[in-house]
């Protein structure tokens, strides 16, 4: 079985697309939970409505205090009664051979500990994908690697991962008191340096309908409300920065690229108040940099002050 999670927060005019993709799957060996973050629109409604109708699949519905999309995935992750976990967002839908696709793509792995899942891509509202990618083996039709070996085998954007729930269960996403987002990327490279990899296809099974108020499209207001969360971030590329083989052309330019994301992580933790994480940096710059980046936090008040009136 499948553990198809959706958090949702105030999607009741998306959540119906959703809903009838899963209904028209051709296979329907899955659980849909869904935890409802706090919305305030007709959310509840809709699913007094669904769980009364005949489905072919469980539909668990939990009403929770809104706190975010980490703390929702956290939740899930203790309710889950799939053996592979599927985050899908409310405001996105399914092809109608995802299911099937998902089962078959696990079958292909071995008994090799070292796999947490495996990922298809996600296309446009027309089916067609939003990215390719081109360098996967053409016998196989799949190509295997870890969050941090992602460029060089093209694969830097959204795709569709699953994941083995029992592996991913020991993965908690860190949140901060007073913020409701950390990026991903912060698990997701954690799971790499564990040595764990995915089996990619290049086949679309996830079709996104991006929303003007999505977590896609508000970096500013997200960045201003968790400083901390976008720390982490930074904190984490620095982290891994030597083990992911990025294109750079010279040292200069490796060099400026560290300066530069060292500043973002000490100005994030000046935005949020939290001067003793900077000490969790383990990069040498970090009290070289301390000023620029302190100065850099205050220009963010000021664009916060232009771009979020």
């Amino acid at each position: 079985m499948i553990t198809i999670f959706t958090p949702t927060y105030n999607r009741a005019h998306t959540l119906s697309r959703l809903y009838h993709s899963l209904r028209r799957q051709d296979c329907h060996d899955f659980e849909w939970l869904v935890i409802n973050d706090g919305s305030t629109d007709h959310t509840n409604q809709l699913f007094q409505q669904w769980m009364s109708e005949s489905n072919y699949f469980p539909i668990r519905y939990h009403v929770v205090e809104n706190g975010g999309k980490q703390r929702a995935i956290n939740k899930a992750l203790q309710w889950a009664k799939g053996e592979y976990f599927f985050i899908v967002d409310s405001d996105d839908f399914l092809m109608p051979d995802a299911i099937t696709f998902i089962k078959d793509a696990f079958s292909t792995l071995t008994d090799d500990s070292s796999y947490i899942g495996i990922s298809g891509i996600r296309g446009g509202l027309d089916g067609k994908p939003l990215h390719r990618i081109p360098l996967i083996d053409a016998v196989t039709g799949y190509c295997d690697a870890t969050n941090l070996e992602r460029a060089k085998w093209n694969l830097q954007a959204d795709m569709a991962e699953v994941f083995f729930t029992e592996k991913l269960q020991k993965y908690v996403f860190p949140v901060w008191k007073g913020e409701k987002f950390t990026p991903e990327a912060v698990i997701w490279d954690k799971i790499a340096l564990d040595g764990y990899k995915l089996r990619w296809f290049d086949k679309v099974t996830y079709l996104c309908d991006y929303q003007p108020d999505g977590l896609t499209n508000s970096s500013w207001k997200l960045l201003k409300e968790n400083p901390m969360g976008y720390a982490m971030l930074f904190n984490t590329q620095l982290r891994v920065n030597k083990y992911r083989k990025a294109k750079r052309d010279s040292l200069i330019q490796g060099t400026s690229w560290i300066v530069n994301t060292v500043i973002q992580f000490i100005s994030c933790c000046c935005l949020a108040g939290e001067y003793r994480y900077i000490k969790k940096c383990e990069s040498l710059y970090v009290w070289l940099l301390f000023v620029p980046g302190f100065l850099v936090s205050l220009r963010r008040r000021w664009q916060f002050l232009q771009y979020l009136k």
